[in-house]
């Protein structure tokens, strides 16, 4: 998507930008990807919440062809759950068309060049804000075209910088002062420490950001946008998974470097920790553990840590189970947060079961299983029924048996045929 030589940091300093509103913030991103040696190609913006239904409030921006929107959204419109499945659960941030319709049993390539018959190829980056807001970028191509493995990496990495931008841009009315409730340390460009609440108040805390505010400043100098894989190492989306860096300036026009708590807060399946959920709702899209590590900044190690935990609370029996609960079309994402009386709540719809396929639970394990498909891991059933979790792992194991189900993926299954 970019010349050899281009200014990728231009593109991480345009998605980090808090200016104007997201339309004029999406094309300003847009002009930035959009270099040579397809310039004179049409790009596409598009940015939507992406739902177990489909995509819902899309948006779209053309770069080339106003003429193309209706275009663009019919696609969008008659996009089949098999394309989106692939799209957004492959692991790869940047792929083309012809890569993702591959032994595609759908003929969605083929409706797809009957509305577009002058494109050939299109190559996409996928932007996951972890805020519920998912931005792709696109170029339509004349010839077929798949990435390279390095155009890979690098977009991977500006995608994860890009989908932190859209996070602040939530938060930018309270980042007008720098006073706002977000920003938990303020730094000049020297590293200087001028103010730290809460959790930067920690010394290894302040001495890792003071660290990643001059590596912040250093990749953004000429020397430094002349190795871009290199200031894409440096330049960390989130600093010990959670602050983003952006600058700030006071009244008398004074610059400053502030640390905004900016990681992802996905919506609590009980039981499970944040950084938990965290790595789980990213495990759902299909990314690698090195990628989740890059994209929350913290290490790879970590990361497989909170799978794992996550996976044995879940009582899921495989990173594949655990990925396919948090998956954009999962259990997980059929539930809606709500707060009521001080508590965050889950709350949603799952698959009608018959009554006659529940008689041969006892009312315990009907009670149990409402819980299991929620979400719940076995800890928080027993807190939350007043028994042991012992018991629980019993009534559990029990429900398991009695449809022959080995994990709740496969139970939800069972009960919905």
């Amino acid at each position: 998507m970019m010349r050899r030589g281009a200014d990728w940091i231009a593109v991480l300093e345009a998605g980090y930008s808090l200016d104007g509103d997201d339309e004029t913030w999406l094309g300003a991103v847009m002009d930035r990807v959009a270099q040579e040696p397809w310039r004179d190609r049409v790009c596409v913006g598009l940015t939507f919440a992406l739902k177990p239904t489909g995509a819902e409030n899309i948006k779209v921006q053309i770069r080339g062809r106003p003429e193309m929107a209706d275009q663009v959204q019919a696609v969008a419109d008659m996009t089949p759950p098999e394309a989106l499945d692939r799209m957004f659960r492959s692991g790869k941030v940047v792929s083309s068309l012809s890569e993702l319709t591959e032994g595609m049993t759908s003929d969605f390539e083929a409706r797809f060049r009957a509305i577009n018959p002058d494109v050939t190829d299109v190559l996409a980056m996928i932007v996951h804000s972890g805020s519920g807001r998912t931005t792709v970028l696109t170029h339509l191509l004349d010839a077929p075209r798949r990435p390279t493995p390095l155009e890979r990496r690098r977009w991977t990495r500006c995608a994860a910088h890009i989908g932190a931008g859209m996070r602040l841009r939530t938060l930018a009315p309270e980042l007008a002062s720098l006073d706002g409730r977000p920003i938990e340390a303020i730094f000049d460009g020297a590293g200087k420490l001028h103010d730290a609440r809460a959790a930067a108040t920690e010394a290894s805390a302040r001495e890792r950001l003071r660290e990643a505010v001059l590596a912040f400043d250093r990749v953004r100098s000429r020397a430094g946008r002349q190795d871009c894989d290199g200031a894409l190492d440096a330049w960390e989306g989130l600093v010990q998974g959670r602050w983003s860096l952006i600058d700030r300036f006071d009244s008398d026009g004074r610059r400053f470097v502030v640390a905004v708590r900016n990681d992802p807060r996905f919506p609590d399946p009980r039981g499970l920790s944040l950084r938990e959920r965290q790595v789980a709702e990213f495990a759902g899209i299909g990314r690698s553990a090195k990628e989740i590590a890059y994209v929350l900044g913290v290490s790879a190690a970590s990361v497989d840590n909170s799978l794992r935990r996550a996976q044995e609370k879940l009582g899921l029996g495989s990173r594949v189970e655990l990925a396919a609960f948090f998956s954009p079309y999962g259990v997980r994402a059929q539930l809606a947060q709500i707060a009521l009386a001080d508590e965050t709540l889950l709350i949603g719809s799952t698959p009608e079961f018959e009554a006659a396929k529940l008689g041969a639970l006892t009312s315990a394990e009907r009670a149990v299983l409402a819980m299991l498909i929620a979400g719940s891991t076995n800890g928080d059933i027993a807190l939350r029924r007043g028994a042991s979790p012992n018991t629980i792992a019993n009534q559990v194991q029990s429900i398991f048996r009695k449809y022959g189900a080995r994990s709740r993926t496969e139970l939800v299954a069972r009960l919905a045929v």
